[in-house]
């Protein structure tokens, strides 16, 4: 783990996942398996074949498709890093082990000056993965350093910083950027992993380099809020995903600085993301763009399949929403999660063996279908893993004084409090019932805090079967502060129900359905779409749909005709590839194509 003194600044809530101590069940739990049997199903020698070619070196294995056809560069950091990560997150040494053998492997077609062969795209990837075996896989902790050390003294003579040729300038609010470069794509999203690297043991070397890569003049255009009613002063029309990814990279220079600006730059951040850019599922960027404040969020729906690039735009929301959760201790910056979690990359098709991947989410008006990217192993690949991995470490958060519960998912979670070990397993059936129960391992005193979720309507608590009026605590928890005994049982009654929710207010008739957090998809299959009249606030939805006894499902109280029936509404997770569905309908005049 990373020295503590060179972390300028102390998380309020710390991590759990990555410390091994949590385990998940049900869906996400069977989600992380998956993942564990696919990429350990990569040879190794096939992933590194195109880099041994590359080198001149002999290249057992076969070369691997789509993105990945001349060599891995485009995702191989991100594999690393995921495998690194799973070691820890789900417990599997031999994920630990397969990071550390491809870090081997590749510094072997590293030339002695450190010259990768990548693009800054490439390497801002395999600069992740090297400082995540060196935080998460203690074996192979040296070489990983080591390696980044010399690369980046590479990179820093290599990388273009500040003559930007016309051809190849990118953009900020029509401000050409010094460090556009044709080799350059997303250089602002590198100054992360170059921090985490210092503060996982990397020179100051490493980290005089992340501060060349500060994204200043974006960043800093989200330190200044509107006033109410006014629209952000912000720069769109830039690509979506990793200019969230970016404020990654700010949080990591607010860990090594602590330097309140950029607290406050993610702080708005979050509130520009989540209240103009995302749709019901927490996806946001149709054809990876952000978007201004005039309707276009709404009007995407009108034409666009690719919706949300929604797995890498999950792992990039996951990352900041785990920066301020940390940082602040503040309950609501699990919402974005619980979103994603249940209906962003918790909603997709797995990647498969072989790579094909999901890439994008389809939310178009009359039909859309989830169908998986065109090519093998494009860049979803990588974030998949790494968003997959992270999963264990969203659910809960050790505090001062306790743990704090933040997403109700089957889990099991162990800590140390006092010097003493307690531990919690909660049981649910959540979205299909709507409750959870934790039950206690251990006795002692400590403090359980518990998220309350935005759509929650009657959030309600027992402890062995008593109602108990939880007190909300600072960062809007509710907690329990008690001495706990060995089996007591925490019931949590969640109160989500059904909700409409509007994609913006330029279209409020334009509207997506879900249960709590969790997004319904109408069945699309030879069906009529949804309409209510409006305005729909009036309408009583529970005259208006009957919920099936079985599952997470709805059924219209209307009927349709004899040859379009009005379909059913299930979650969207559990609808296949392929499978024609609706997710948004406009309610005053609805649409079949």
């Amino acid at each position: 783990m990373p020295p503590p003194s060179r972390a300028a600044v102390e998380p309020v809530l710390r991590s759990l996942g990555y410390e091994g101590r949590v385990r998940l069940s049900g869906a996400l739990g069977e989600r992380v398996a998956d993942a564990v049997e696919t990429y350990l199903g990569m040879p190794p020698e096939d992933v590194l074949h195109g880099f041994r070619t590359q080198a001149g070196l002999a290249s057992p294995g076969q070369a691997m498709t789509g993105w990945s056809s001349v060599t891995t560069q485009p995702t191989f950091g991100q594999w690393v890093s995921g495998l690194a990560r799973l070691g820890v997150t789900a417990g599997v040494a031999e994920a630990s082990a397969r990071a550390v053998e491809l870090v081997a492997g590749y510094a072997e077609t590293v030339d002695p000056d450190g010259d990768t062969r990548m693009s800054l795209y490439g390497y801002e990837k395999l600069v992740c993965g090297l400082v995540d075996v060196a935080r998460y896989a203690p074996q192979g902790r040296d070489e990983a350093l080591a390696l980044l050390e010399r690369t980046a003294e590479w990179a820093a003579r290599t990388f273009e910083r500040d003559r930007p040729p016309a051809h190849a300038a990118n953009f900020a609010g029509g401000v050409i950027t010094p460090h556009s470069h044709a080799r350059t794509i997303e250089w602002y999203t590198l100054a992360e992993n170059l921090h985490r690297g210092y503060l996982a043991g990397a020179s100051t070397a490493v980290e005089d380099f992340a501060r060349v890569w500060h994204y200043d003049s974006y960043w800093d255009a989200f330190a200044q809020r509107p006033e109410p009613g006014r629209p952000w002063d912000v720069p769109v029309w830039l690509h979506a995903y990793s200019h969230v990814n970016t404020f990654a990279s700010a949080a990591a220079a607010y860990e090594v600085s602590g330097d309140p600006h950029h607290l406050e730059v993610l702080r708005s951040a979050y509130e520009h993301l989540t209240t103009t850019q995302t749709y019901a599922t927490g996806g946001y960027g149709p054809s990876e763009l952000t978007l201004p404040e005039d309707g276009a969020l709404g009007r995407s729906l009108e034409w666009r399949t690719d919706t949300a690039e929604v797995v890498c735009g999950s792992w990039a929301a996951f990352k900041l929403s785990t920066a301020l959760l940390r940082f602040t201790g503040e309950a609501r910056y699990a919402d974005w999660v619980e979103q994603l979690v249940f209906s962003g990359l918790g909603a997709v098709t797995p990647v498969q063996p072989g790579g094909r991947s999901p890439y994008y989410h389809d939310y178009r008006l009359g039909i859309a279908t989830k169908l998986p990217h065109w090519d093998d192993w494009p860049c979803c690949s990588g974030t998949y893993v790494q968003g997959v991995s992270h999963l264990p470490d969203l659910v809960y958060h050790q505090h001062d004084g306790g743990i704090a519960v933040a997403l109700y998912v089957p889990s099991e979670v162990t800590w140390s409090q006092g010097g003493a070990e307690h531990g919690l397993t909660q049981r649910t059936d959540f979205p299909a019932e709507d409750v959870t129960a934790l039950t206690v391992s251990g006795s002692g005193a400590f403090s359980l805090r518990l998220r309350v979720p935005p759509w929650s309507n009657d959030f309600q608590v027992r402890v062995n079967g008593r109602r108990v009026d939880a007190g909300t605590v600072e960062g809007g928890w509710r907690e329990l502060d008690r001495d706990w005994s060995d089996g007591d049982e925490v019931t949590i009654t969640l109160g989500a129900g059904l909700q409409v929710l509007p994609v913006d207010r330029w279209h409020p008739n334009r509207v997506a359905f879900a249960h709590g957090p969790v997004v319904l998809a109408q069945n699309a299959d030879w069906t009529m779409p949804l309409s209510l009249p409006t305005p729909w606030a009036m309408v009583d939805l529970d005259a208006a749909f009957t919920r099936e006894e079985n599952g997470l499902g709805y059924r219209p109280v209307g009927v349709g005709t004899a040859r379009l029936p009005l379909g059913s509404l299930r979650p969207l997770a559990d609808v296949p590839d392929r499978i024609p569905y609706r997710v948004y309908t406009d309610l005053d005049d609805p649409r079949i194509i």
